[in-house]
């Protein structure tokens, strides 16, 4: 029996992102920072996409959004031919798909490795924002373990919850 590829898996029933607005910060810097390559992202400054006759106009502060990948961390401790290795991995893999792992560990590892940049972010006058986008079809339930929702505080980082279908 060969183990599960994580491409295999289904897409999980969330979606995390980051979303950070600075009054100058250049978002390279961010990414760089992160280790993220953002979605989206403009400098405060930079020209505005203008459609048709609106007169150009420049950002009046930097934007950065990037999708935060817990899964990726995911380590494989499978080994061929060893079924307990595999079982041990189906079930990681089942607990990947909580959100409520996802919260803490995004708060665990994510964030709290880049605290620093997070902090100096909010000192300079940004906002961080954890986006948590759920599949109301597909979450049941989730809860934040105190670990997490206390990182998220000391941290300035509003969470913000998007239900949809």
């Amino acid at each position: 029996m060969e183990a599960k590829k994580l491409s295999e898996d289904p897409a999980p029933a969330y979606q995390l992102s980051l979303r950070i607005r600075h009054p100058s910060i250049n978002p390279v810097e961010i990414s760089q920072g992160l280790e993220i390559e953002p979605e989206h992202a403009f400098q405060a400054g930079d020209a505005r996409r203008s459609g048709g006759r609106a007169p150009p106009s420049v950002h009046t502060e930097s934007y950065w959004l990037g999708i935060l990948k817990p899964r990726a961390v995911l380590p494989d401790i499978s080994f061929p031919g060893n079924e307990r290795s595999q079982v041990a991995q189906a079930r990681l893999t089942e607990t990947m798909r909580s959100l409520t792992w996802a919260l803490s560990l995004s708060a665990s590892r994510v964030l709290s490795v880049h605290a620093g940049l997070l902090r100096r972010i909010r000192a300079e006058g940004g906002q961080v924002t954890l986006l948590v986008a759920i599949s109301e079809s597909e979450a049941t339930s989730f809860s934040l373990a105190p670990e997490a929702s206390r990182l998220f505080g000391e941290l300035g980082i509003t969470v913000e919850f998007e239900l949809g279908d």
